[in-house]
């Protein structure tokens, strides 16, 4: 019966150090890092939410395409990156690694554009430009007989209220679809 007490309060000791270390290192103004960074405590060390920073991410990013038929182009249409998760995605997401592909190559694109001063040339064979070519002519479905596609992203992020701004951040050249059969072999 002893033993099971100091089992028991081992446990809880340890549970109660993590959680202190957790809440320590979560405070914004970095008081406790040299703390948690040094000694016994170092081994409790908890990830926190600073590993995003120092600019989290406050926007949203949208990704659009339209089929190109001739001189002739369709509306816009909206690719759903992230599909709705099931009960289970918090433990495990393996269906969350090809949204997450797609996102990296947009961001592979932005950087690519700020890097050049929007040197379309040099957007267009970065691997991201690359990766969304083959993503939009492999993967997503085209309105039939269309003979190019474009995408586009935007970014979008809260006003004061319920307002929803929205900013163009790049617009792709037009991409040559493959022909039907072809598309098909490519993956």
């Amino acid at each position: 019966m002893n033993r099971q007490r100091v089992v028991y309060a081992t446990v809880s000791t340890g549970l109660a150090v993590w959680l202190v270390n957790t809440a320590a290192g979560q405070l914004p103004d970095q008081r406790f890092d040299h703390l948690l960074a040094r000694g016994p405590l170092r081994l409790f060390r908890a990830p926190n939410w600073r590993f995003f920073g120092p600019n989290p991410g406050v926007s949203d990013m949208h990704l659009l395409y339209r089929d190109i038929t001739g001189d002739t182009a369709a509306p816009w249409k909206e690719i759903e990156a992230v599909p709705d998760r099931p009960w289970y995605g918090l433990v495990w997401n393996a269906g969350n690694r090809a949204p997450k592909v797609v996102f990296d190559a947009l961001g592979v694109i932005l950087k690519a554009a700020n890097e050049s001063s929007a040197d379309l040339p040099h957007i267009v064979c970065s691997p991201g430009y690359r990766l969304m070519q083959r993503y939009l002519t492999t993967q997503i479905p085209h309105e039939s007989g269309a003979d190019h596609t474009q995408f586009m992203m935007l970014q979008g992020h809260r006003e004061r209220g319920d307002q929803y701004a929205v900013q163009p951040m790049f617009a792709s050249e037009h991409i040559p679809l493959p022909p039907p059969s072809a598309a098909a072999a490519a993956w």
